[in-house]
């Protein structure tokens, strides 16, 4: 049984599983999401908000084990200080990051005017802002739980590195990051139905769940643009057209995109680095370190979510707000896993540093979870994995024109 379902797409799990949440509203079984009780007394959560939990819940946890082991095997296993070839391919990695912040927060003000997500005052926290000064909002940046587990992370890998553990924490990192995947497998379809339930429960729950469409046009107008700026950058750099380029990255992007996992596309992200005249062995170890810390894509979703999360609860967003949490996003992009919809999680870390209610932010990770498995973690894995292959091939070809350079003179 548990083969059978590791066996079907995640995609078509969370249809099902949003499609049961609508059947059972249609029905009426409203008792889905109300608490279970014996007379007067509150046994448990309602059985929707137990199946989200049942994601998010152990989710956190989980994810500071791993990021925090992850950071200490990729410390402990490296030899050799950063090189020249990865100095270059970090510059990409950097700049395409930077770049897509920037469309990112255009993005936001283009489409400030949406309607997405819900007011507080409907049930979902108290809607109450605490003004915080700049400075408190740095702070709470740099002592955030997730950037303590970075920390961990960076001081756990030179002990183990100093123990001489470096490849048993690497093979305890890919295990840890395989049963991770697994318990994606079996938790998101069920934290979809929860919220999913949960919703239509509420006072205009359709128009709730409707309401999130809105995020494809900012999500798609950073996206599209990112990638445009990355492949006319990428085409100028090899001294190629647009059409070669284009044919290299496609079969990557459509294996991205079915997957939702930035893991599951090295194999197709080598392929395309071959495509691109690059050496894909010389190649793998620079997009393999991609697909843990280059996530162009997550910065982007992270940092949309988290501005419209803000204006929803009440938070004026400015443009210095913006750019603190473009930053933010850009420092938790790197600890997300290369697994579907983890990064999710780590919104609620942003939401409350900047001055959302725990209470709010919780729900509307929720809310995004609905509409995150079905498209939104597929467009950041697309765009993760294409700028890990590109960023590569551009810093192999800056690398080996200038080693071609001084070999002449």
């Amino acid at each position: 049984m548990r083969k059978t379902i590791h066996d079907i797409p995640l995609l078509l799990l969370v249809v099902v599983a949003a499609a049961a949440a609508f059947g059972f509203w249609a029905l009426g079984a409203s008792a889905l999401a109300e608490p279970i009780r014996i007379g007067d007394t509150v046994l448990a959560k309602s059985i929707a908000g137990l199946a989200k939990d049942s994601l998010f819940v152990p989710l956190k946890p989980l994810m500071y084990a791993l990021i925090i082991l992850s950071i200490g095997s990729s410390i402990a296993i490296s030899t050799g200080g950063v090189g020249a070839k990865f100095a270059r391919v970090l510059i990409f990695f950097v700049t395409f990051s930077l770049i897509g912040m920037a469309l990112a927060i255009t993005a936001y003000f283009l489409f400030s005017g949406l309607t997405i997500l819900p007011d507080p005052s409907g049930g979902a926290g108290d809607g109450n802002v605490v003004a915080a000064p700049f400075a408190v909002k740095i702070y709470g940046v740099l002592t955030s739980a997730l950037m303590i587990c970075i920390y961990t992370g960076l001081m756990f890998g030179a002990a183990l590195k100093r123990l001489g553990l470096g490849r048993e924490a690497d093979a305890i990192s890919d295990l840890f990051i395989r049963g991770f995947r697994k318990f994606l497998q079996y938790t998101i379809p069920l934290a979809v139905f929860g919220s999913v339930t949960l919703a239509l429960n509420r006072p205009g729950g359709v128009e709730t769940l409707g309401n999130l469409a809105g995020l494809l046009a900012p999500y798609l107008f950073a996206m599209v643009l990112t990638w445009l700026v990355i492949v006319a950058i990428t085409s100028a750099i090899q001294g190629r057209g647009l059409a070669f380029i284009l044919k290299a990255i496609l079969p990557q992007a459509l294996v991205a995109f079915s997957t939702s996992s930035s893991i599951a596309t090295l194999t197709a992200t080598k392929q395309a680095c071959d495509d691109m005249d690059a050496d894909g062995d010389e190649a793998t170890p620079f997009f393999t370190i991609g697909a843990t810390i280059n996530m162009v894509g997550t910065l982007i979703g992270l940092l949309l979510l988290s501005l419209y999360t803000m204006a929803a609860f009440g938070i004026e967003v400015k443009l210095a707000d913006a750019l603190v949490v473009g930053f933010q996003s850009l420092i938790f992009a790197t600890a997300a896993a290369g697994t579907p919809s983890a990064s999710v999680v780590l919104l609620e870390e942003i939401l409350v540093s900047q001055g959302v209610s725990a209470e709010y932010a919780t729900y509307v990770t929720g809310l995004i979870i609905t509409i995150d498995t079905l498209i939104l973690d597929r467009l950041r894995t697309t765009l993760n994995t294409q700028s890990d292959s590109m960023s590569t091939v551009n810093g192999l070809k800056l690398y080996h024109r200038k080693t071609a350079v001084l070999a002449e003179e």
